[in-house]
């Protein structure tokens, strides 16, 4: 016989393959997604990175909105604006001293506010805090301050303009100034301008992460304000029309060859950009991606290492399974047709297995087989099974009314009867219309009624409309058997009412009696059965409930009232369904 390569080590290096294989796969994948995920993980953080600084930064800004509103109402600074007070009058030293203890009292000014002025239309100087900011200076035709006066915005900023309006070797090296027109009845009546000092502006700087280049200041028309760096040229770095687009409070991205720009739009048009160089988000990548690939090398060659070691192991077990079969038949070893080629494992394994499945499979389907037809006898059985006593009380009953009564009242009873054992036999509908059900409920009744003549009186009361509506079979019966078992029981005079409603989506059949009724404690109990909360036993109205709950959900079923000596209701809820 040709000698055939096992089984074991055909399935173990085709298993292994197509695992190499989908591992190097999964690698790639991997390696594409990871990438992507990190580099917008990197922007994302960077982004939220200037968000925080920005949105710092313009609260510091929009904070100055109040001091100039608080001052441009403030009485004394509006007199010393509109030029009220002769100079060096006590009148006027007083309300320069009211505005420096207003303007003491404000913890902002001690902070990054290095001098404020009060300006009048033509430039004079009629206040300065702490004679930074030169008095003689023409502020109000500076180009700087007309440029910035041209914004509509409710505070003017006007970018870094040297030191000219500053007195020599005063106040900070870098500052950016605000001011705020004060107006009466329309009327422009002057200016209060406030110095304020960029670097203590932006201190809150150092305690951020920052990225390799830095963040950057530039005003409404993109021009450097502050470069945290001091390193950089910013000409054509971002492109113009990237900037302009952005709105107040939007934040963008876009990059070059070199870097990756983050901007925000501040509420002043100003524009915070963060610049990220592409080394600082390809670089933890590259790491990332290289630890991958080593990983991926040595789980491959440890795959393959196992690979090898598990065939060897499951190939000693094979084989002695083959020798334990051949030697328990005794057989020879035969060729089958169409199988030459196959794997020697397999060979001996599907030429005793074909054998001994025919076997297995023949006494499955014998055992199989028979018990179905056990199940479906039991279930005939089940279905055409009726009260043996019923039948014998009512053929007993035809039996004395043949002798007793004329044809047309046993004719009657045969009909009725015979509309009973048609409805109790046709198993293939689990589902009826209400009007069978109450017709079924009401024959039965009726041959209660005939053989029990002085015990009860019943009726049943239903609207045409609803005969309609699908019901489940059987579910009046055990409730008005138990009528005849428990409530009525050795009893006359007994009433038996049965009434059908619908209610919004719902339809009620209520069953009640003046039987005996129930106290306060069998009433719970027999509640706690219905809900499952305490074990049913038994049958009848229990099985119902059960059966109506299954069918159309927990919210219907059976409910039960009752109260000793006087009356029992019982309620069943099922949804209007039509055919």
């Amino acid at each position: 016989m040709k000698k055939q390569r096992s089984i074991v080590t055909q399935t173990v290096m085709r298993v292994s393959g197509v695992f190499i294989t989908a591992i190097i796969l999964l690698t790639i994948v991997f390696t594409i997604f990871i990438g992507r995920y990190m580099r917008d993980n990197i922007l994302r953080s960077k982004e939220e990175q200037l968000v925080t600084v920005a949105d710092t930064l313009d609260s510091r800004l929009n904070s100055l909105e109040e001091p100039f509103v608080t001052l441009a109402g403030y009485t004394p600074a509006v007199r010393l604006l509109r030029g009220h007070y002769k100079l060096y009058s006590a009148e006027w030293m007083q309300a320069i001293r009211s505005v420096d203890t207003f303007l003491t009292n404000i913890n902002l000014f001690s902070d990054y506010i290095t001098d404020v002025l009060f300006i009048q239309p033509d430039s004079t100087v009629v206040y300065s805090m702490n004679d930074i900011l030169r008095s003689g200076y023409d502020y109000v035709n500076a180009d700087w301050f007309q440029e910035a006066f041209a914004n509509k915005t409710f505070v003017r900023y006007a970018s870094p303009h040297g030191r000219e309006h500053m007195y020599e070797n005063k106040g900070p090296y870098r500052t950016v100034t605000a001011f705020f027109p004060v107006y009466q009845s329309d009327l422009l009546i002057g200016y209060i301008l406030m110095e304020c000092d960029l670097s203590k502006l932006t201190d809150f700087f150092s305690a951020q992460q920052m990225s390799d280049s830095g963040f950057l200041i530039l005003d409404e028309d993109n021009r450097m304000i502050l470069d945290y760096k001091n390193d950089r040229s910013w000409s054509d770095q971002v492109e113009e029309e990237f900037l302009d687009s952005l709105k107040e409070g939007d934040c963008g991205a876009t990059q070059n060859d070199q870097s990756v720009y983050i901007a925000k739009k501040l509420s002043n048009r100003w524009t915070m950009v963060s610049e990220n160089s592409l080394g600082i988000i390809i670089q933890p990548i590259v790491q990332l991606l290289t630890v991958a690939a080593l990983l991926m090398a040595v789980v491959l060659i440890f795959l393959v290492l196992i690979s090898a070691y598990n065939s060897h192991l499951i190939k000693r077990p094979f084989n002695a399974l083959i020798q334990r079969i051949i030697s328990y038949d005794g057989s020879r070893s035969t060729d089958i047709s169409g199988f030459e080629h196959a794997p020697q494992e397999l060979a001996v394994i599907r030429s005793r297995f074909e054998e001994m499945a025919d076997h297995m499979n023949d006494l499955i389907n014998d055992v199989y087989v028979a018990k179905l037809k056990q199940k479906e006898a039991e279930l005939e059985a089940l279905t055409n099974q009726i009260n043996p006593h019923f039948l014998y009380n009512v053929f007993q009953l035809i039996q004395a009314k043949a002798v007793l009564s004329d044809n047309l009242e046993i004719e009657e009873m045969i009909q009725a009867l015979s509309r009973m054992m048609r409805y109790t036999m046709e198993r293939k509908r689990e589902s009826v219309s209400l009007k069978e059900e109450l017709e079924y409920t009401d024959d039965y009744l009726m041959f209660y009624k005939k053989r029990f003549t002085q015990m009860f009186t019943y009726e049943i009361s239903c609207d045409p409309e609803l005969y309609g509506c699908r019901t489940c079979k059987f579910v009046l019966q055990p409730v008005v058997e138990n009528c005849f078992k428990h409530a009525l029981k050795n009893r006359t005079g007994g009433v038996i009412a049965i009434r059908v409603w619908k209610e919004e989506k719902d339809i009620l059949i209520l069953v009640r009696d003046n039987g005996c009724g129930m106290g306060k404690e069998a009433l719970e109990a027999l509640r706690c059965r219905l809900n499952g909360q305490a074990e049913a036993g038994g049958i009848g109205i229990i099985n119902t409930n059960s059966r109506l709950r299954l069918t159309y959900g927990e919210e219907y079923g059976i409910t039960i009232d009752s109260r000793e000596s006087e009356y029992t209701e019982v309620t069943l809820r099922i949804p209007y369904e039509t055919v």
